[in-house]
Order: structure tokens, then sequence, then C-alpha cells
């Protein structure tokens, strides 16, 4: 009967739901801590190895990210940008552990009138896909610029890493 679905085709389109679910499922729960629950009071920012040696992290043990096309202070990343890439924000004063200078630490208010954490002028933010400790998204080319982890000084670590999805 013409129109109808094969065994095959409906087999087939049973296993696509079922690992595009899957997918889903494992998107929504792996991805930042720092997504998923509320502005810090005071942001953190600390020092730690990682296979691009030392470079900067929040609190919690994720990796925090500058994006080439901040110019400025000023942030670039909305809608689907900080999605993906959301803003390390604070309610307040943010702090910095051994190893990162104090005074290139800041803030800049964003559209809706939240504080994003910048380190050396450059607005900070985590990758949603990434796993706590783990650096998933080094040198990656999204979003109409580079994301890049910060070094102890504040610039931008030009290694290259491999896209980890």
């Amino acid at each position: 009967m013409k129109g109808l679905l094969t065994q095959n085709q409906k087999r087939g389109f049973a296993l696509a739901i079922v690992l595009a679910l899957a997918v889903a499922l494992v998107a929504s729960s792996s991805g930042v801590a720092a997504s998923n629950t509320s502005t810090p009071a005071h942001a953190k920012l600390l020092l730690r190895k990682s296979e691009f040696g030392k470079v900067i992290f929040d609190s919690n043990g994720n990796v925090v990210y500058t994006f080439g096309r901040d110019k400025t202070t000023t942030s670039t990343c909305y809608g689907v940008c900080a999605a993906a890439w959301p803003p390390v924000l604070t309610k307040g004063a943010a702090s910095v552990g051994s190893g990162l200078n104090a005074s290139l630490l800041g803030t800049t208010k964003r559209k809706d009138g939240s504080l994003q954490v910048t380190y050396n002028h450059h607005p900070l933010y985590f990758y949603s896909a990434d796993k706590r400790g783990k650096i998933m998204c080094q040198h990656a080319v999204m979003h109409g610029g580079i994301w890049l982890v910060l070094k102890a000084n504040g610039t931008p670590n030009m290694m290259k890493g491999k896209m980890r999805m």
C-alpha cells in the first residue's frame, strides 16, 4: 500500500526518536552547573592546572572562556549565543584566588541589568556542554568569534584544543 512505512522504516524512526531523547537527556543533565543555578552573591575565580597550562576556573570547577568578538568590557553574546555560552554572573564584588590579580577583576552590566564578571577587561563565559573540571571547547569558533580560556595574566590562551562533544 502506497504511503505506509515499511517495518524497517518504522524501526529506524523509533530509533531516531530514542536517540534524540537520549541526547536531550544527557545535554540537560551534564551541562555546566553554573548555567543551572542562581547567580552567586560573590563569584570567585581560581587558577587551576589544565591540559593548556594554568587557566582560570570558577569556584565550582568550571573553566571560564573569553569571546574574541568582545572588543571591550561590553558583552556581545546574547540570545542563542548566551544559551550556549552563559555569562559568568555575580550579584556583588567578585574575588580571585591565589595566582590571580585582583586588580584585573571587574564587572560589566548586561542588557538585562545583571552583572557579568570580567578579567583583564574580558567578559567571562562558561560553555554549556562543559563538564566540571574539563575544557571541552578551547579555540572553538562559534557565534561569530573564537572562544579561548584565559591565562593568569588575563590574556587569552591561544593553544589549540579539540572539540569534545
